[in-house]
């Protein structure tokens, strides 16, 4: 089934029936003409050597036949030969051939033969197979009627009829090898563009290039110009919303700063309840800035961001930080995952962020190749979460330590971030004591250095 629900399968499978059906007619066709052909040229020939029997007869005084002149078939002299003859009258041989010896043919109750009303088929002297041509006559100085009857040995006709199924069988399994090979060189070869269609689309999926490049036939090359135009089209609107996005950030901050500056001024009673203000607008504008970049991070096309570079480069920057723990980095260099670069800076920034704030002296980040999917595991030896921290964790703008800076906001963006790739974000004990957090995100083709 699975063969016809593809373009290739269908125009085969349509190729193939076709091919089985008008070669099975043409040779159903061509084997009747061919048997037509060689029971007429059989029927020929006896009807010749009727006649040539026929001219060899004289009427003697008593007004019987007798044959002047030997026929000119020498296997009518042949005892047994399979060529025979005789002549009738009134249910009487009254003449044979030398090749019947001292037996007579059997002319009563014959099977006919092809349709003929006077060609029939019986048995010989040895019991072969012969075919029987009769002839009614009257001839001058006689008032007698006479049948002349003439008969050849079916067999080689037969052998002849199975030489030429044969031939014919051969000849039509090697029509339908060339018609099926041609078939398939013209199924791959006219379905060849759709082919480096996917390819292109599979590579544009990837992130190994922004748009379709090939030249395709003229049926496909408007659909691919549409499709690149869409895809440019797509992407200035990505890149203008989060340009929009990072201006209405960058405009925001300073009057928020001036605002904290002037609270600062203020009596103590009014500091706390502007600045708990404050503090809320600032969790709002984080949340909705983040929430903006999930909601178009998922639909981006041609993205695909190397694993262990970036996982590094963060190491690195944290590192200064904190220089006294140790990361112990266990991912290959050539996986990639098919997530924009900035996105997946920020959810896996925010999981090692934790991690290394968190941590007594010692990280480890390894990585599965599940299928389709990467799975980046960041363990630390920390305190670790209870599961309903762990469940609370993820919720906007729940901080669990008040004492430790931030927003409570990056845990959820991950989390965010992972659902809108279609991944998952999951956190538990780890193997070192303290919290593993999995971060599933799709895979895409191998990084090629």
């Amino acid at each position: 089934m699975r063969l016809v629900r593809t373009l290739r399968g269908r125009l085969l499978a349509i190729a193939l029936v076709w091919c089985g059906l008008f070669l099975f007619a043409t040779g159903f066709g061509l084997q009747t003409m061919m048997r037509s052909y060689w029971q007429g040229a059989e029927a020929d020939g006896l009807r010749l050597q009727i006649y040539d029997l026929l001219s060899r007869l004289e009427v003697q005084q008593n007004g019987m036949p007798v044959v002047a002149e030997p026929m000119t078939d020498p296997r009518f002299r042949q005892p047994y030969s399979g060529y025979y003859w005789q002549v009738e009258s009134e249910g009487r041989v009254i003449g044979r051939s030398r090749s019947l010896w001292d037996t007579s043919l059997k002319t009563q109750g014959l099977k006919s033969a092809f349709g003929g009303p006077d060609l029939f088929i019986g048995k010989g002297p040895n019991k072969e197979p012969l075919l029987i041509m009769t002839r009614t006559i009257l001839l001058p100085g006689s008032d007698r009627v006479f049948t002349l009857v003439i008969a050849k040995d079916s067999s080689v006709l037969t052998q002849t009829l199975k030489k030429t199924r044969i031939s014919l069988f051969f000849g039509l399994v090697f029509a339908a090898a060339g018609l099926v090979l041609g078939f398939m060189f013209q199924v791959i070869y006219g379905l060849r563009p759709l082919q480096l269609l996917r390819r292109e689309l599979g590579r544009v999926h990837q992130g190994h290039q922004e748009s379709f490049r090939l030249r395709y036939p003229l049926e496909i090359q408007p659909l691919v110009e549409d499709i690149n135009r869409l895809l440019h089209h797509y992407g200035e609107l990505l890149q203008r919303a989060r340009s929009h996005t990072g201006n209405l950030a960058h405009t925001l901050k300073t009057p928020l700063s001036i605002l904290r500056n002037q609270v600062a001024q203020l009596p103590p009673e009014e500091q706390c309840a502007l600045g708990e203000q404050l503090d809320q607008i600032q969790r709002h504008i984080d949340y909705h800035l983040g929430k903006a970049r999930v909601t178009g991070a998922a639909k981006i096309l041609g993205v695909s961001t190397p694993v262990r570079a970036r996982v590094e480069y963060i190491c690195r920057a944290f590192s200064r930080l904190y220089p006294h723990k140790t990361v112990d980095l266990q991912v290959p260099a050539d996986l990639a995952v098919g997530v924009e670069e900035q996105d997946f800076d920020e959810m896996v920034g925010n999981v090692l962020e934790n991690a290394f704030k968190w941590s007594a002296s010692q990280l480890r980040i390894s990585s599965a190749d599940l299928g389709g999917w990467i799975t980046l595991r960041i363990e630390d030896d920390g305190p670790g979460m209870s599961e309903d921290e762990i469940a609370r964790s993820v919720l906007r703008g729940v901080r669990l330590d008040e004492k430790v800076p931030g927003s409570g906001l990056g845990l959820n963006i991950v989390a965010g971030l992972a659902e809108a790739y279609r991944g998952s974000f999951i956190m538990g004990r780890a193997e070192l004591g303290g919290l593993a957090a999995s971060l599933s995100l799709p895979k895409v083709a191998r990084v090629v250095s």
